[in-house]
């Protein structure tokens, strides 16, 4: 498995929508969860807004590992990439992380995530799911790992 940089993680995160987040409950089960705020406030710690996901909270206040999983969205990307039988950055990432205490969100926190679903607000649903987005949830990356996809990884 090849080294990722965190300019890697940074580029792939910006570029998605939201990411899949798995934790695992008190009988051990898996329990993944889209979640489209995730944000880095310095390398290898991070933080996404946790409002909805009763479930995975409860899973991470008594077990604080969880794994991210984002995917390159792009059509284009991997048209390109199947057309050439190689990926010229990585496709998928997965980081390992250790979960902190969920917390009230600074108000710097909070514009950022208006201003990043500014696009939405005249839609119904924005207000619906994202108008009172207050608590966070911190998160410090222990391991990033590439998905592996053969012989076409970079």
């Amino acid at each position: 498995m090849r080294d990722v940089s965190w300019k890697e993680v940074i580029d792939l995160f910006d570029s998605v929508q939201h990411v899949s987040i798995a934790t695992v409950d008190e009988d051990g089960c898996p329990r993944i969860s889209p979640i489209g705020s995730v944000s880095f406030f310095s390398e290898r710690e991070g933080y996404y807004f946790e409002k909805f996901p009763k479930a995975m909270r409860e899973n991470l206040d008594s077990t604080p590992r969880m794994s991210i999983l984002a995917v390159q969205p792009a059509p284009l990307f991997w048209m390109k990439s199947l057309g050439k039988g190689r990926f010229d950055s990585q496709p998928a990432l997965r980081l390992i992380c250790e979960a902190g205490k969920r917390r009230t969100a600074t108000q710097s926190e909070i514009d950022a995530w208006l201003k990043r679903v500014r696009k939405f607000s005249f839609l119904k649903g924005h207000d619906l799911l994202w108008k009172d987005m207050n608590m966070v949830r911190t998160f410090k990356v222990l391991r990033i790992e590439p998905v592996e996809l053969g012989r076409m990884n970079p």
